[in-house]
């Protein structure tokens, strides 16, 4: 297995103050969606380092979160940094949380990794969790229009691979993703992608009107501009009974 970067080292932590500022951005907008809700049970579904879980503690210090991140390493990691904290459970699996249990379900920089099989199934995994008046807050990395080059830049200044490759990128910003992803497919069946480029947030957008309904969306950092002129999409979005 190919180790997994400390998560903080190129998220909150990386040595470009610009990004840290944006991994912070994004994590507060997400937040802010709540607009005043106090759930009193929070998953956060990919938890990654369990950063979000520390922010939702501060923001509604009465309530439980749930961190769930399948990947071991990313979990040792959340467990590191969140595990100590009161409310809060780092878990590897999330069959065993009974039906329409959560309040609210954050789901941040996961969807892009997701194959359209696996997309459909975590869909439904978070429709079954989701109490009927809980809410959907997604965030997701816009990767087609004018902010395809500024990523590409800046990923290319740090590595060469499928990321930073011209060609690609600039199909992309023309908001053509009509070329085939790098996948990494899994002994037991199933798969993630690895990279970012190639994820399109409007097939998501489609994709999630069958389990959703979408009640808000937002640009990040820049709210007043569309989502191809910004770095994040965020979507608050509300359960289809």
């Amino acid at each position: 297995m190919t180790p997994q970067p400390d998560y903080a080292s190129i998220t909150r932590a990386d040595p470009n103050p610009f990004k840290r500022y944006l991994q912070r951005k994004r994590f507060d907008d997400a937040i802010a969606l709540l607009r005043g809700r106090r759930p009193a049970l929070s998953i956060d579904y990919g938890a990654g380092d369990g950063e979000l879980a520390r922010k939702l503690c501060q923001a509604c210090p009465d309530g439980e979160v749930i961190c769930f991140e399948p990947s071991a390493q990313l979990r040792a990691q959340a467990e590191a940094h969140v595990g100590a904290l009161s409310g809060v459970t780092v878990v590897a699996g999330i069959e065993g949380i009974p039906a329409a249990r959560a309040d609210a379900i954050f789901c941040l920089e996961v969807f892009e990794h997701l194959p359209p099989e696996e997309t459909e199934a975590a869909l439904a995994q978070m429709h079954r969790l989701l109490k009927p008046d809980g809410v959907l807050i997604v965030g997701v990395p816009v990767e087609t229009g004018p902010v395809s080059w500024v990523k590409g830049w800046f990923r290319g200044r740090r590595r060469a691979d499928f990321d930073t490759d011209r060609d690609r990128i600039a199909q992309a910003a023309r908001g053509d993703i009509r070329f085939e992803r790098e996948r990494v497919d899994f002994e037991g069946g199933g798969g993630y992608y690895p990279h970012h480029l190639g994820f399109d947030y409007r097939d998501l957008l489609a994709r999630v009107k069958a389990h959703f309904v979408i009640e808000t969306r937002r640009s990040s950092p820049l709210a007043l501009l569309p989502p191809e002129w910004n770095s994040e999409l965020n979507l608050l979005l509300r359960k289809r009974n």
